[in-house]
């Protein structure tokens, strides 16, 4: 797919080459999505025309990334496969590498190449991002519109690395550069990003400022990790081969075994035989199956970690501080982002083998009328776990290990044992963990957050910070996998804070976001925000702005209750005393009529089954999508009135009616 006429980038740090994904050869005119993977130009215009399909609800054709699968968008709604593909982002980075006047000893005249002419390349243009002979530059001397544009002689050795330096601009801000970092958010800023998200965050420097050494130090050791994660990810995938082959050999011995036993007595059991085939066959297909698509999201992965390798050795060789920074930051997060989806995929227990039934049909035949059925036994692969081992020394996430962890339960069988209990001086409709043994809750009256230690069995408050207003719902905001910022509803505005319970449980106030519909219950998803007051569910943007709104029969309760899910776009609520599941489009996924007594506060569980509290002693767990539910006790609570879950799924916190509140692990 790649055109002949473009060039394509190596690296000669290792003899490693930088390829496109799809292709397979050295990428050329590298074009890349906004999941970060790079393609050559002409491959990934050729996808686009080959697999976009237009999303129903909102018109916008979509495609999935080639290599992890996530949901990218058309720009808007009349552009064609070839303006899409037109108006992706040149990856600038492979192309300033190419371009280092440390690797352009006898390089043409990129313009003069497209006219057939093979002309000595002298300069380069910084904002052309091309290498240029004398005529060309002359050329941009004559033209008013090229005049401004930044020439720089390739021979003048004399010259600061920093002249080819790729200028790397804030994806929010059109045109404006990103020149600091935010520690507390892990966010690369610009001067714009400063001043409306950043300005009360307590650690953001400036990338000129960061240390020369450490960078290269901090590099070297992710790309040992990262070396380390290939060799881990080739194991298992030779472990997945060596089991496809020992499940095909076990299928093959017991086919076997039964057909001999088929033989003996055809006349009567022709029809059960055929049946039992196709089911196994069935079964041993969904085996492979899994295995195979397990493989795929390794070999996906895979080509996430090589990319991300080949560039951060490019830049630490060739690349200025600034640049390596850069390219780490965003690398990091890009390996963070293909985890997450790699987490929420429910194959990562892998079949393990097959029993083999009881050969004797005859018998079976006459009592049961059918074959013994082969049975798969499954067993915990692993790969994710390897995987979150040598992750979290580049990337720090420890909340991500823990939830994939408490994930691998069957939620549906959980129950709980009592910690902590909290007797209220006043009424309290919602709370929130910030850290396994904190809690915090808000209060009208007077209007404050109080934090709560819960590691003993009688939780006591150790700090209180006092409100202009009485504060309402509360979240996590879920941008950096944190416990320490939180949301917080003031009813016509939103308070963004930030938590340092290290430190004397020190609050600070991040950002003030005015609200243009009053807002009470708040809960923040995986790519929307979802709120809601006693006559209205929004679905909203990050920045609060209302998308969809629908209507909310609140009858039985003061205020309202509404969650989002920890593994999809959904969100749960009590609507008519119905439990609602919808999507972020607003559309109804599930909807519940038939649990017994007056619904109030619902939280999602790791596995999407709801968890309500309908004003008894009991929590009511409902398996989304299907009728079935089951009661869950609670020990010290008489009249559950709200449920919240810990967002690693480690403890719960249940709300009591009667002023109480009490915290459980779940086992």
């Amino acid at each position: 797919m790649a055109t002949s006429g473009s060039k394509p980038f190596t690296t000669s740090l290792t003899g490693d080459t930088f390829r496109c994904p799809i292709c397979l050869e050295e990428v050329r005119s590298p074009k890349y999505l906004s999941s970060h993977h790079t393609f050559c130009g002409s491959c990934i215009q050729t996808y686009i025309s080959s697999t976009a399909k237009s999303h129903e609800s909102e018109g916008l054709k979509t495609i999935d990334c080639p290599v992890c699968r996530k949901l990218i968008s058309a720009p808007r709604k009349d552009i064609s496969d070839e303006e899409w593909a037109s108006s992706l982002p040149q990856n600038k980075l492979i192309v300033s590498i190419w371009l280092n006047p440390k690797n352009n000893e006898n390089k043409l005249c990129n313009f003069c190449e497209r006219s057939e002419k093979n002309v000595p390349a002298k300069h380069w243009c910084k904002a052309c991002m091309e290498i240029i002979c004398d005529e060309c530059k002359a050329f941009h001397n004559r033209v008013p519109s090229l005049q401004k544009h930044k020439i720089v002689k390739m021979a003048d050795r004399s010259i600061s690395e920093n002249e080819f330096e790729v200028e790397e601009f804030c994806l929010e801000h059109d045109g404006k550069l990103i020149d600091a970092f935010c520690h507390l958010h892990q966010k690369l800023c610009c001067c714009i990003c400063l001043v409306r998200h950043h300005r009360l965050c307590p650690n953001v420097k400036a990338i000129a400022d960061i240390g020369v050494e450490t960078e290269q130090h901090d590099v070297q050791s992710i790309i040992l990790s990262f070396s380390e994660l290939e060799k881990c990810i080739e194991n298992m995938q030779e472990q997945n081969k060596t089991k496809i082959v020992d499940l095909t050999l076990m299928k093959q011995e017991i086919c076997t075994n039964a057909e001999k036993a088929v033989q003996e007595m055809k006349t009567l059991i022709d029809d059960a035989h055929a049946g039992w085939i196709k089911a196994f066959e069935q079964t041993h297909a969904d085996s492979v199956g899994n295995l195979e698509t397990a493989s795929d999201e390794l070999r996906r992965f895979s080509t996430t970690v090589l990319e991300t390798k080949i560039l951060l050795q490019s830049m630490l060789k060739s690349g200025s501080p600034k640049q390596l920074f850069i390219t780490k930051q965003n690398q990091l997060a890009r390996i963070v982002d293909h985890i997450n989806r790699m987490t929420s995929l429910d194959i990562w227990n892998f079949p393990d083998q097959y029993t083999k039934p009881d050969c004797n049909f005859l018998k079976q035949l006459l009592n049961e009328k059918k074959f013994e059925e082969v049975m798969l036994s499954k067993t915990p692969s692993g790969t994710i776990q390897a995987i979150l081992q040598t992750v979290p020394k580049v990337i720090g996430k420890d909340i991500i290990k823990k939830k994939h962890e408490n994930s691998q339960k069957d939620w549906m069988k959980i129950n709980l044992k009592f910690v902590s209990g909290i007797t209220l001086s006043a009424f309290v409709y919602y709370g929130l963990f910030i850290h396994d043994t904190k809690i915090i809750l808000p209060f009208k009256n007077p209007s404050s957050l109080k934090l709560f230690d819960i590691s003993d069995c009688r939780g006591k408050c150790i700090h209180t910070e006092v409100c202009p207003s009485a504060p309402y719902g509360l979240c996590h905001s879920r941008e950096n996998e944190s416990l320490d910022e939180i949301y917080v509803s003031f009813l016509n505005s939103v308070v963004v804070y930030w938590i340092d319970i290290e430190n004397g449980a020190k609050f600070t106030k991040l950002q003030t976001v005015h609200l243009n519909e009053p807002m009470i219950s708040i809960t923040c998803g995986l790519a929307t925000i979802f709120s809601a007051n006693n006559d209205k569910v929004f679905i909203c943007s990050r920045d609060f702005n209302v998308e969809h709104s629908a209507t909310l029969k609140n009858t039985l309760s003061e205020v309202p209750f509404i969650s989002s899910s920890w593994k999809s776009d959904y969100h749960c609520f009590s609507n008519n005393n119905h439990v609602v599941v919808a999507d972020r489009n607003n559309t109804t996924i599930f909807q519940n009529n038939k649990v017994k007594g007056n619904i109030r506060g619902l939280t999602f569980d790791l596995h999407d089954n709801i968890l309500a509290c309908t004003r008894t002693s009991k929590l009511k767990q409902i398996r989304c999508g299907k009728r079935k539910s089951r009661d869950i006790e609670l020990d010290g609570i008489r009249d559950s009135y709200n449920v919240v879950l810990h967002p690693t799924g480690e403890k719960i916190m249940v709300f009591d009616y009667h002023d109480k509140c009490c915290v459980y692990q779940v086992l």
